[in-house]
């Protein structure tokens, strides 16, 4: 029996709202990446390689707080998983939609906090919603669907 936090509309949405999670902190909020923390593991290193220590730190909160969604998302999951009227997922998503409606209203002067923000959110998001229609996919990325294609 298929959940519906697997349903192919969900799981199209959820795409489209990492996608546009990634666009809005590189476009919007200086350049960092929400979902591709790889991107930002790279730029890192390449600030590190040229001593430019500052700027390095830029990229390394967001991964930061990735890793903090992740674990965040299975505190959620193992201390919620049906008990209670909501779902372990539904609990994800609120707390997503609060934590993404806090991040518009931060100013440009402190963009990181912003940036944090939304990569902890896009880590639960994708550590939360693994499957669509019963098969894998990445509800943040693109290359694992691909790939699952």
């Amino acid at each position: 029996m298929m959940q519906r936090s697997e349903s192919f509309l969900l799981s199209a949405l959820l795409a489209f709202s990492g996608g546009f999670q990634d666009a809005y902190t590189y476009i919007a909020r200086n350049r960092v990446f929400a979902n591709g923390q790889t991107g930002n593991l790279v730029i890192l290193s390449i600030n590190l390689m040229e001593g430019n220590v500052l700027t390095a730190l830029h990229y390394l909160w967001p991964l930061l707080a990735f890793a903090g969604g992740v674990f965040a998302a299975e505190q959620i999951r193992s201390t919620h998983d049906h008990k209670g009227k909501l779902y372990w997922r539904q609990i994800v998503l609120i707390v997503e939609m609060i934590l993404l409606t806090l991040a518009a209203f931060i100013p440009h002067t402190i963009d990181s906090v912003a940036n944090m923000l939304v990569s902890f959110c896009c880590a639960m998001q994708v550590e939360t919603f693994r499957k669509a229609e019963g098969n894998s996919y990445a509800s943040t990325m693109i290359i694992g669907n691909l790939r699952s294609a």
